[in-house]
């Protein structure tokens, strides 16, 4: 019987590996999040600022429309992220099932060759108590044939 442990390692390795991609991942995620509310956050600044100065107020069109392609440039780079980290998420189930496949494979082996190892032991009890009883019964024979 073949033995898993270098498959169930290599696995393993590539979970691993899966869950260091997912982290970054989700991290890039959290900074596109971030630089959402930072980008409403100054929306809010160039909107107190337009309206305590007239010459600021002026230019407040332009950031508008700077602002909402920026926005728009920011959900789409979430979105983004997103699907990402739903796709490593994925890859990453499909990993886990493939080790527990080959950890559930070689429990079954070494389980399976336990129980042969015993099979071949319990012969072995069963064959030396056949020849003990056997010897006992021949020496038993001879003992009363002389008495």
């Amino acid at each position: 019987m073949k033995d898993l442990g270098g498959l169930i390692r290599y696995v393993q390795w590539r979970v691993d590996e899966k869950r260091r991609e997912l982290g970054q991942a989700q991290r890039n995620a959290d900074a596109c999040r971030q630089a959402l509310v930072d980008l409403e956050a100054e929306l809010k600044r160039e909107q107190v600022a337009a309206r305590a100065s007239f010459e600021a107020g002026q230019g407040y069109a332009n950031y508008a429309k700077l602002y909402l392609r920026r926005r728009e440039l920011t959900e789409a780079a979430i979105r983004e992220a997103d699907a990402v980290v739903e796709r490593i998420r994925e890859e990453l189930s499909g990993l886990f099932l493939e080790l527990k496949q080959a950890e559930i494979t070689q429990a079954n082996r070494e389980k399976a060759e336990a129980q042969r190892l015993a099979k071949i032991e319990q012969t072995e009890l069963d064959e030396i108590g056949i020849t003990r009883f056997s010897r006992a019964k021949k020496a038993e024979g001879t003992g009363e044939g002389r008495g």
